[in-house]
């Protein structure tokens, strides 16, 4: 049970402490209408795709040049099919009880790439999915003659420089479709392992699946945004979690500190990151 907020001057408090108060709290009442109005937006829609292979990969990337022997590392799966793909974590099992009110837990950025309409979205989690577009990334790939065999798979190596770094692909001509993990597309097969010059960035291949009929391409519901409007919500989240929570508590169905389902947020530390996957090209 939230104890209610009470606005009547206590006569030991000077009169400028009582307005500093409650200026405070309609900020914050403020606050979470601006979350609950990002929150409450429209949604996209896109063709659906039926995967034909999946691929797993194991995600490397050195963020934190500074403390180089941990570098941060996931295990990432690509659905690929004729028309669209999507690069996202490998799912796990949900463990716990789940509020039927609550959206499934969610974790990680999805890139979904709709090659026929030359489309990119991105899935981007914080308590409930965000539906961004982006730009679809094109790629002036070099293809050479150099070859390899990865996990059994006949491969071609094909070189590009993209988003700061000079890639090496290696790309299976025996699954020809033209997707790729994270943003890497556009070559004529499946990109089945990829590393930047430095080996700073790794998609290191771990193994390929036959899809079944449940492997669907398919954009899940989530709410509309923009880069800027997830990127205010983020630091909201960040600054003032309790503002945070109380919006997504209403959007739930529940009453902040009473009734219906509660959301806590603990915020965890930011990580260092000092050398994104992106980087600024060089003037």
């Amino acid at each position: 049970m939230g104890s209610s907020q009470k606005f009547e001057q206590p006569e030991s408090t000077p009169y400028h402490c009582f307005e500093i108060k409650n200026l405070k709290i309609m900020k914050r009442f403020i606050l979470t209408a601006a979350v609950l109005c990002l929150l409450t937006a429209g949604a996209l829609a896109q063709q659906a795709d039926v995967a034909q292979v999946v691929v797993h990969y194991k995600f490397i990337h050195l963020r934190d040049t500074n403390n180089p022997a941990h570098p941060f590392t996931k295990d990432m799966v690509l659905l690929a099919g004729k028309r669209a793909s999507v690069y996202k974590l490998t799912p796990r099992p949900v463990t716990g009880e789940q509020h039927p009110a609550l959206p499934p837990a969610k974790f990680g950025t999805e890139y979904y790439l709709f090659t026929a309409e030359k489309k990119m979205i991105r899935i981007e989690s914080l308590f409930y999915s965000y539906q961004i577009p982006d730009v679809f990334p094109v790629i002036d790939w070099h293809i050479t003659e150099d070859t390899a065999t990865k996990g059994g798979l006949h491969c071609q190596k094909a070189t590009a420089h993209f988003k700061g770094r000079n890639y090496t692909a290696w790309f299976s001509p025996n699954l020809p479709l033209h997707a790729g993990p994270w943003k890497l597309n556009g070559l004529p097969g499946i990109i089945v392992e990829a590393y930047d010059a430095k080996r700073e960035v790794q998609f290191i291949f771990a193994g390929l699946d036959k899809a079944t009929s449940a492997d669907v391409i398919k954009l899940p519901n989530a709410t509309k945004s923009t880069d800027a409007q997830f990127e205010r919500l983020t630091e909201t989240s960040r600054k003032d979690p309790d503002a945070f929570a109380r919006a997504l508590t209403i959007q739930a169905g529940g009453v902040p500190g009473k009734s219906g389902p509660q959301i806590d947020m603990k915020p965890a530390p930011a990580p260092i990151i000092n050398n994104p996957i992106e980087l600024p090209e060089k003037k």
